[in-house]
């Protein structure tokens, strides 16, 4: 090709006409807030570009009910024995401790991301997930950590879900625990074999309404059956309880890992910590008076599964099959991202023989464990030590200690020693609940 002339190459470059661009207009339909990895999580259509910019997403409403249906699960259903182990006084008391760090923690991880987003780190569209802010704190290190405690956590979660079925259809039906989990593995391992969640996505509002109709059912019971009695009769306070309430309490406040998907899908990412506020405040309200008021029905008869303490009249046991079939369909959805996490680090997602023999190993462990121990107090307050604790109180200090330059000395100050607090809880607790499992009738148990 020849040079280009003098006239040619003085010339300036074409430029495409300038236009208008406006930003695509928001419908109601474009949110699908849904269903997904950790169990009601947003899905669907997410904008790249800068946080400001108008995205397609979930609108502030959508944000706080998805927060909510991530945050309240099955472990509300442990709180009054929570209260029953620390005593009335003590657990309202702990309660709130957990309601404000957890929240702190929470937001900790928002921030975080925020600033990694303007320090330019991570992808461009800014969906930055709770194992790669580790990584960027922490290196491989940090992030083998993070998928170590989301393994467990959801692991123990579906062993959570196993030993609450179990021990309620054993109520209704007179069969074993261990008969009825183990009639279960055959569902199971046909559900484990399921890639996409959105599959389940219709029974994720089935749960919320039978979830709803259980805490109404427990609050009917209660109030008709055994209503509280003068405050001042109850125990007040159990030091020794601590552990199991620790372990139960961080599990049923915890999704950190959620959170940050469902900050991904707002509309306006800048609303998200509103949104978190004011469902952790309708959240903590919520808590108090479900575990409060259960321990003042039942006192010291309040049992680990608070079904057990309503009778088994045929509406009691129609509203345990519902919560029942509820969690046997979230159980896939919960075991899904173990089961890709674990593939991958065997590389086997695309063999089907080996991803089809590591989700049936994934199903006959959590079976076998649900066996085991058929405690669901056990189950929840370890899970929530062992892995929630290390999520919620050890890795969201370091990281935004580590990445937020507006953190002052006091405020960094705290967060070690917020940091430290989560390891030593963590680590006591779960040995005492191991202790507890191991040495039942023992006076500290």
């Amino acid at each position: 090709q020849p040079p280009p002339t003098a006239e040619q190459s003085t010339q300036p470059p074409l430029q495409p006409p300038s236009r208008q661009i406006s930003p695509p207009s928001l419908s109601p339909g474009m949110t699908g807030v849904d269903v997904a990895e950790y169990g009601a999580v947003p899905k669907g259509a997410m904008g790249s570009g800068p946080m400001t910019r108008a995205r397609k997403g979930a609108s502030w409403w959508e944000g706080f009910s998805t927060v909510i249906k991530s945050v309240v699960g099955s472990g509300i259903l442990a709180l009054p024995v929570a209260f029953k182990e620390t005593g009335l006084a003590l657990g309202a008391t702990c309660i709130l401790i957990f309601a404000f760090i957890s929240l702190y923690s929470h937001r900790i991880i928002i921030l975080t991301i925020r600033a990694l987003r303007e320090q330019g780190k991570g992808p461009a569209n800014g969906e930055i997930e709770f194992q790669d802010m580790c990584n960027l704190t922490f290196g491989r290190y940090g992030e083998g950590i993070s998928a170590f405690a989301a393994i467990s956590t959801q692991l123990g979660g579906c062993i959570a879900f196993l030993v609450f079925i179990g021990e309620n259809v054993r109520d209704a039906t007179g069969f074993s625990t261990t008969v009825v989990v183990a009639s279960l593995i055959p569902i199971l391992i046909a559900m484990a074999m399921i890639r996409d969640a959105s599959v389940f996505a219709p029974m994720s509002h089935v749960g919320n309404a039978a979830l709803v109709l259980a805490v109404a059912t427990v609050f009917w019971y209660g109030f008709s059956e055994s209503p509280p009695r003068d405050v001042s009769s109850y125990e007040q306070m159990r030091l020794n309880g601590l552990p199991i309430f620790f372990g139960i309490g961080v599990y049923t406040f915890s999704a950190h890992l959620e959170v940050v998907s469902i900050e991904q899908a707002m509309v306006n990412r800048e609303e998200f910590l509103s949104v978190l506020d004011w469902a952790f405040v309708l959240i903590s309200l919520l808590y108090f008076a479900f575990g409060a008021l259960c321990y003042m029905f039942f006192a010291e008869e309040t049992s680990d599964i608070i079904f057990e303490n309503l009778g088994s009249s045929k509406f009691v046991n129609f509203v345990k099959v519902c919560i029942c079939v509820c969690l046997l369909v979230q159980y896939p959805i919960v075991l899904l991202p173990a089961s890709r996490t674990i593939e991958d680090l065997l590389d086997v997602r695309r063999h089907a023989v080996g991803s089809f023999t590591t989700r049936t190993a994934l199903v006959l462990f959590t079976v076998a464990l649900a066996v085991l121990i058929p405690s669901f107090e056990i189950i929840t307050s370890f899970v929530g030590a062992f892995s929630n604790g290390v999520v919620a109180f050890v890795l969201p200090p370091l990281c935004y200690v580590a990445h937020v330059t507006t953190v002052g000395g006091f405020e960094a100050g705290c967060n070690w020693l917020m940091a430290f607090f989560g390891v030593t809880a963590s680590v006591y607790s779960s040995v005492m609940v191991l202790y507890c499992l191991f040495n039942p009738s023992s006076g500290f148990c």
